[in-house]
């Protein structure tokens, strides 16, 4: 197994200097920091874990950690906080929720702080084994679709160069089986899709930011504005804040939520109300519809793949409100919904709000 790489950040030079020694001796390779900004150039250089002093003489500790984690570059890097004066239980709680990997406070025994960093070390390589094995996993997915798809375009281009060709030939029950034909690929090229798409949800969770929900939503708009016209949709919404989340996960959470609005509409016209609210340290979304509702023995069920409610008169795989529960949990976000038949659903999703500040409470 390859020597660790640290990087050791203290401006105190004595205090810096025994770290080292201790963890020099104990197998590891040590580069060192005196400064946030030397910290944050030597993040660069891919070290395992950084042990972070919090008061620094140019940029806050917190600050620093901050950079550290919205850097796609070096958002894996383990970060291990050490502080001799911020030792209050809310320093730690503010220090981990800034996004440190974990928190110590000094004096802290050699023997803690080794034990303490081979076990974030443990942690690490095992997340990055699941991450590897699920990259895999993505990979054997779109190969597979790949595969499949391929012999489905054929199938379904030569069924309808049949049909063209034999357009005004065919009886009644031979051109019903034609459009059952072409329907059958239509909804397994969806199907395929659906499921590339469901098996890539998860791979976003290393890749969360501050995103304007407001600038997503219209996005999603503009590329539904042909289903909501000829729905004849009426679609309000408040102004949304901006949450930590993946872009593109984000984007599907509010489309499948709006189609899926409009699909399962009532006889009235659709109207689709998007409210948000503060939630704690998250907001709380509500996608409100005038639909058909869901009975509320379903309504846990909807969420798993491949559960649908409805027959073949509707199309869909089953997997948009799975899809939608994956990307928000991986964003730290819950989804339930709230509906009965005849009364319409309200979709309600939790998101984090961004970090106030990288700054202690006082």
């Amino acid at each position: 197994m390859p020597t660790a790489f640290i990087l050791n950040v203290d401006d105190y030079a004595p205090g810096r200097y025994s770290r080292t020694k201790i963890l020099t001796q104990a197998g590891f390779e040590v580069r060192e920091a005196a400064t946030g900004s030397e910290a944050l150039q030597m993040a660069k250089e891919n070290p395992q874990l950084i042990l972070l002093d919090v008061n620094l003489p140019d940029i806050n500790g917190l600050e620093v950690c901050r950079r550290i984690k919205e850097n796609p570059e070096t958002a894996r890097t383990i970060v291990l906080h050490l502080s001799a004066s911020n030792v209050l239980p809310e320093h730690r709680v503010a220090g981990l929720e800034n996004g440190a990997d974990s928190y110590l406070t000094e004096p802290v025994a050699p023997t803690v702080l080794i034990a303490t960093i081979r076990a974030l070390l443990r942690a690490h390589a095992a997340e990055e084994a699941l991450r590897h094995s699920n990259s895999e996993l993505e990979h054997f997915a779109t190969m597979i679709s790949h595969e499949l798809r391929e012999p489905l375009r054929s199938v379904s281009t030569y069924t309808e160069l049949l049909h063209a060709k034999l357009a005004g030939r065919l009886e009644a029950s031979e051109e019903q089986y034609m459009t059952q034909m072409l329907a059958g690929t239509r909804r397994m090229n969806q199907r395929i899709s659906s499921i590339l798409e469901y098996s890539r949800a998860e791979h976003g969770r290393s890749d969360i930011s501050d995103i304007s929900a407001e600038e997503m939503l219209t996005e999603v708009l503009d590329e539904l504005q042909l289903l909501v016209a000829q729905a004849g949709a009426k679609i309000e919404h408040e102004p949304l804040p901006t949450v930590r989340a993946n872009r593109i996960g984000l984007s599907r959470v509010f489309a499948n939520l709006i189609t899926n609005a409009i699909k399962y509409r009532g006889a009235e016209r659709p109207v689709i109300t998007i409210s948000v609210v503060p939630h704690g340290e998250h907001y709380l979304f509500a996608i409100r519809d005038n639909g058909t509702g869901i009975d509320p023995l379903f309504h846990h069920q909807i969420f798993d793949p491949f559960k649908r409610l409805h027959g073949p008169e509707l199309s869909g795989a089953g997997l948009g409100l799975a899809l939608c529960r994956r990307v928000i949990k991986s964003c730290g976000g819950e989804i339930w919904v709230d509906s009965s038949p005849g009364n319409g659903s309200t979709f309600y999703f939790t998101l984090p709000a961004p970090p106030k500040s990288a700054a202690f409470p006082q």
